[in-house]
């Protein structure tokens, strides 16, 4: 017994005598362990690869023309993958993403577009002419006669024109010679929701009628179509649809949450999830209080302000609005992966295996590779839409991909082809109101003509964002020839200003008043706070174990200098 106590107390007193700094150092260790792991780093799989990357996974039918015409021609998609070092983590590429997101600086052409139901949607387009060699913005619109490629866009849930991903996308396909056009939400992009009709993930109207309508104003323009995220669901849903008889020829999907049900077991799985969860509930509640009357007449105001999850917010929001009898027929009836087998349009599907947002339980990988019209393209890594790549993460895998695959479409035989026109729109009144194109710079709105603007014109940038969710009045022009096509409103402007401003306004030419710190402070001030600061918690976390150890090695030998004692025993 006395043995016994003799080794417990040397035992204690060996541990003693180990130095404070290695505890810390044992400590610091186990943290970064568990933060890589809880973050799913994968930066020393990368290192002991040579930071080659991982191949690109492509599922598709073995019979598909679409593989063997255009994917087997695509060098992208039979290269590899290889994330940007230190954005080594799904979580941290989403997070970088959304905070900065390095996007180019674009500035848009707006149409406003209204539905049958007196809804509103904000089309913003981006002209290859606006991105020429010469940087001079050239004020032309698009000829009737003109063969140049469109690409539709859809953009995920509560995203816009103004977002990081989509800049990255529209800018980087205006400078191959495209024209752009980026479909916004109902109540998003600044403009106010019009009537008692809001998007959801499966609200397929709105893109229907914007793409046949491009159609027709465009004829011999042939049309394709990107969806990101809940864009991607809606753009797969809405092929799948409408079959043969739709004008696209050809789409890309980015991201699809596949099936919304499974995204919603798994978004509140883990800890992590339930971040990203929380982050998206914020922002859904952020949409809500720009058209709050609307919401509280229609829906339960009180139960979208407690709510703490999506699914809290489509039970009281979404369910009420598009009246579904329950969040699980929501989720059901507006899933894409339902609609796969039908798609009778070239699609490539793009998804991540590690994204924290959409799991990759729910790729519908047998249904996609029963159907010889599309093919899933799948990487190990690369986030919700992040897919940074370079070591300066400059720029974003899937943008490159999706274009290439969409440009080798466009030349070969194996473009979809309208089975049949739909005839002439049976809808009441003009579908676009007359009036000059309006541009769109960082979630400003106006409009205006081809005249140099005067000081008069510019309004204080505090009014404009307590306006940010008004209508926007336009401006009917007097019929000329040589005039857009009925209802479509052409005008590019770089100076956000309010209704009253914009009525008067007449010949306005475009310059840049907003410098870039200016735009960017802007452009944050009108995000939710709560939003923003949730995520910086979880660059924050994500981030410190790393930077701890940095620090130790860095200034390691200056500790020596001050406690040599302590390294000597050390």
């Amino acid at each position: 017994m006395d043995y016994s106590v003799n080794a417990y107390a040397l035992l204690f007193k060996a541990i003693s005598m180990i130095p404070n700094s290695h505890y810390a150092l044992g400590l610091l260790f186990v943290v970064i362990v568990f933060f890589y792991n809880f973050l799913e780093f994968h930066f020393l799989e990368d290192l002991l690869s040579g930071f080659r990357g991982s191949p690109v996974t492509l599922t598709y039918n073995t019979c598909s023309e679409i593989y063997d015409g255009v994917v087997s021609k695509c060098r992208i998609l039979h290269g590899r993958y290889i994330a940007t070092p230190w954005l080594s983590s799904p979580h941290i590429q989403t997070t970088f993403l959304n905070f900065f997101g390095r996007p180019p600086i674009v500035n848009y052409r707006r149409q406003l577009f209204h539905a049958s139901d007196g809804g509103t949607i904000a089309l913003d387009w981006l002209m290859s002419t606006d991105v020429s060699e010469d940087g001079i913005y050239k004020n032309n619109s698009i000829s009737k006669d003109d063969t140049t490629p469109i690409m539709v866009v859809i953009p995920g849930l509560t995203s816009d024109s103004a977002s990081a991903y989509i800049k990255h996308l529209v800018f980087n396909t205006a400078k191959r010679g495209w024209n752009v056009v980026v479909g916004n939400h109902r109540g998003l992009g600044g403009i106010s929701v019009t009537s008692d009709c809001f998007y959801n993930a499966g609200w397929t109207e709105d893109t229907r009628v914007v793409i046949d309508y491009l159609h027709r104003e465009y004829a011999k323009a042939p049309l394709f179509a990107v969806g990101t995220s809940i864009g991607a669901n809606i753009l797969v849903k809405y092929l799948g649809e409408d079959g043969e008889n739709v004008p696209v020829a050809g789409a890309v999907a980015i991201c699809s949450p596949w099936d919304l049900l499974i995204g919603d077991r798994f978004i509140s799985r883990r800890l992590v999830q339930k971040f990203y969860d929380r982050a998206l509930t914020i922002g859904l509640q952020g949409y809500a209080k720009l058209h709050q009357p609307r919401y509280s007449r229609l829906a339960d105001w009180e139960g979208i302000r407690k709510s703490r999850s999506i699914r809290d917010f489509d039970n009281y929001a979404t369910c009420l609005v598009g009246k579904f009898e329950t969040v699980d027929t929501y989720y059901r009836h507006c899933s894409s992966s339902s609609f796969v087998g039908n798609v009778s349009v070239p699609l490539l599907c793009i998804s991540a295996l590690d994204d924290p947002v959409c799991t990759r339980e729910a790729i519908p990988w047998d249904e996609c590779r029963a159907n010889k019209n599309i093919v899933l393209a799948t990487t190990q890594h690369g986030g919700h839409l992040a897919f940074f790549e370079g070591v300066t993460g400059s720029g974003l895998w899937w943008v490159r991909a999706a274009f290439e695959f969409l440009s080798i479409l466009h030349c070969s035989p194996f473009t979809h082809k309208q089975k049949q026109d739909p005839g002439p729109l049976s809808l009441p009144g003009s579908l676009i109101d007359q009036g000059p194109y309006v541009n769109f710079t960082d979630g400003m709105v106006a409009a205006m003509g081809n005249e140099l603007v005067t000081d008069d014109a510019v309004e204080d940038f505090s009014e404009v964002q307590k306006s940010h969710d008004r209508v926007t009045e336009e401006v009917v022009l007097d019929s000329k020839e040589g005039e857009l096509p009925t209802g479509v409103t052409d005008c590019p402007l770089n100076i956000p200003q309010t209704s009253k401003q914009v009525a008067g306004v007449k010949g306005v030419k475009t310059f840049d008043v907003t410098n870039p710190i200016r735009r960017c402070l802007n452009q944050l001030s009108r995000q939710n706070k709560t939003s923003m600061w949730l995520l910086g918690y979880i660059a924050i976390i994500s981030t410190w174990p790393l930077v701890g150890a940095a620090l130790h090695f860095v200034f390691k030998k200056k500790l020596k200098s001050i406690f040599p004692a302590k390294f000597q025993k050390a």
